[in-house]
């Protein structure tokens, strides 16, 4: 059932930014080259969406200047950035001319702009754009996936970085369901795949 939004008293910006904060997340450059510039963002918003179809997403301000120039290119590179890359996500976040100096980079046939030392790069097209207060929510369509020379990912909470630690938890994979879906449930499906192959083959 739908149920109507009511008017609420007015939540403070500041106090809202700070409980946004609380929660952890990755960071990762959405860029290419657009019309022989490169283009990109830093953005800590980027999420899985969907396995069939492929989808992932972020969130962008609609006040960015540089994602209606992003827009325009045919691809889209998505590189999630390693533990080592605080200077680099500073320097994407920085003044635009500035954001792809002195970074190792390649760029792909279609145009896409993926980092070098990154955990797993995507290649992407933009599937819907979604306004969503004053954000715009940006559905990707993924065509290819990659890894890179990054192991671990960069943190982002409370506006500042952080690495993972796992010392002191259990290091077994999720026996369950995230997102109302089985954790291994791809795996598991593939496993099953590849062992009724060699039992074919025998």
């Amino acid at each position: 059932m739908t149920q109507s939004l009511t008017s609420t008293p007015a939540l403070d910006p500041r106090t809202l930014r700070d409980a946004f904060g609380a929660f952890p997340s990755g960071v990762v450059a959405v860029a290419a080259s657009v019309k022989g510039q490169l283009t990109g963002i830093a953005a800590s918003s980027f999420t899985s969406v969907s396995i069939d179809p492929p989808l992932v997403s972020f969130s962008i301000s609609t006040t960015s200047s540089t994602w209606p120039l992003l827009r325009e290119a045919d691809h889209l590179g998505i590189s999630v950035l390693a533990d080592h890359h605080d200077a680099v996500c500073r320097q994407l976040a920085g003044p635009r001319e500035e954001r792809f100096a002195g970074l190792p980079f390649r760029v792909t046939g279609n145009g896409s702009v993926l980092l070098d030392e990154a955990v797993a790069t995507y290649d992407c097209s933009v599937h819907q754009e979604v306004v969503a207060g004053d954000h715009l929510i940006v559905l990707l369509e993924v065509h290819e996936v990659g890894g890179g020379d990054g192991e671990h990912p960069l943190v982002f909470h409370r506006s500042g970085f952080a690495k993972l630690h796992r010392d002191d938890l259990d290091p077994a994979r999720l026996d369950g369901r995230i997102n109302g879906a089985e954790v291994d449930r791809g795996r598991e499906s593939a496993d099953s795949g590849e062992h009724e192959s060699k039992e074919d083959a025998a």
